[in-house]
């Protein structure tokens, strides 16, 4: 009689972890879909906005050329704005401020995620 209990108990504790595990599954399945999509997204929201900007630095190029009468003057304006960007990024890097922010929003994601998850 208890060496039938204790089978009953081992193919009940066997059925538990295959559901455990088969939850686990999903649960990673449904994580790394969400990511995978919002990467897709933010992909998507990048190549946007780098056309926009490029469409918009050509048309400030072209408007400053007139402005200053001059064939090239426009692009050159234009790219100096575009050097100091990248300097002012190369120095928030430099200092670690950049990376900071990006730590602090990835983190907060994170957590506003698990947050998201235990309510539901």
């Amino acid at each position: 009689m208890d060496i039938l209990k204790i089978s009953k108990l081992k193919e009940t504790f066997a059925e538990y972890i295959r559901v455990k595990f088969e939850l686990f599954k999903l649960d990673l399945t449904e994580h790394l879909s969400n990511i995978l999509a919002q990467m897709i997204a933010y992909l998507v929201i990048l190549v946007i906005s780098g056309l926009m900007v490029t469409f918009l630095s050509i048309a400030l190029a072209h408007f400053l050329n007139s402005f200053f009468q001059h064939e090239a003057i426009g692009y050159l304006i234009v790219a100096g704005i575009y050097m100091l960007f990248l300097l002012l990024v190369f120095f928030l890097l430099k200092s670690g401020k950049l990376k900071a922010f990006f730590e602090a929003t990835l983190m907060e994601n994170i957590s506003n995620e698990k947050s998201n998850d235990e309510t539901e």
